[in-house]
């Protein structure tokens, strides 16, 4: 078997035809386990994306993809709460090659492979609901209650408004990735020029990029401070203000040590130290 080449995808593109099918003749989601957020949500909405199954009403079909879906259905079911026999709205994928038994489970890893987050048109559909609602506090807390996106993402999303038209048309389009937006949209709008100008020049953005330019920003803030100022010898408030950068960064959770926010708060501490003459290792602790 070494070096054997499997067959993971069909060597043509398959058929497709729509059907209603009994949760009942569906396999493969047994195990799965649906987040409760995404039960409530199909209680609430219904089944509003098919799932996409293969193989034939004698074999019982196979789920590619919708499994935790099928698995909140049944749940619902036995709740009471959704029409039984329980019955799904499926794509089934015909014509596949029946030997090659590994396709279906290539086809899974293919979708799951391209899914992603959307970002940009998370932002899109926050400002159009936005438009429509009245004051932004109370309309970001509605989005958040019902539609279950947490309210840090909310606002998240709509701190990228600070972007110019040239970088916010770039991520719009996918040029710069949401991270390196959310760095960008702090800086300035000669700053954020300067991306926009070097990503004219086909330049890759990057959030070392955007943290160089933040730096350049920040150094230029303290030189223009009193001298002095960060001496050895520091006031109440500036022990404090020290104190809690150095909390904030021990407070972030470890995904997120390399985000841009744990950057910015290792930015501001690291030029505090440097200007006292300390050595200061630039990351969070």
């Amino acid at each position: 078997m070494t070096g054997e080449q499997l067959g993971l995808l069909p060597a043509q593109a398959p058929g497709v035809r729509h059907a209603t099918l009994l949760v009942s003749d569906l396999t493969g989601f047994e195990q799965a386990t649906p987040d409760p957020d995404l039960v409530e949500l199909i209680a609430t909405l219904g089944l509003l994306q098919p799932i996409v199954v293969a193989g034939s009403p004698q074999t019982r079909y196979r789920i590619i993809e919708g499994r935790r879906r099928v698995k909140a259905i049944q749940l619902l079911a036995g709740q009471g709460r959704w029409p039984t026999p329980a019955r799904v709205d499926a794509l089934i994928v015909h014509g596949l090659d029946d030997s090659a038994e590994t396709i279906p489970a290539g086809i899974t890893l293919a979708l799951h492979a391209t899914r992603s987050d959307s970002p940009a048109s998370e932002l899109e559909a926050i400002e159009h609901i936005l438009e429509h609602g009245s004051e932004e506090a109370n309309t970001i807390k509605q989005i958040a209650a019902q539609t279950r996106m947490p309210v840090q993402t909310v606002r998240r999303r709509l701190r990228l408004r600070n972007l110019t038209p040239a970088l916010r048309s770039a991520f719009d389009r996918g040029a710069i990735t949401v991270s390196v937006a959310e760095a960008a949209a702090r800086l300035t709008g000669e700053q954020q020029a300067d991306l926009a100008q070097a990503l004219g020049r086909a330049e890759r953005l990057t959030l070392a990029t955007v943290r160089a330019i933040a730096r350049e920003r920040a150094t230029a803030a303290v030189g223009r401070l009193p001298a002095g100022l960060f001496d050895d010898r520091e006031t109440p408030w500036q022990v404090t203000v020290r104190g809690h950068l150095k909390a904030a960064l021990g407070a972030i959770p470890e995904p997120d040590r390399d985000g841009s926010l744990a950057a910015t708060l290792a930015d501001a501490l690291t030029l505090i130290e440097e200007d006292r003459g300390a050595t200061v290792q630039h990351a969070a602790p």
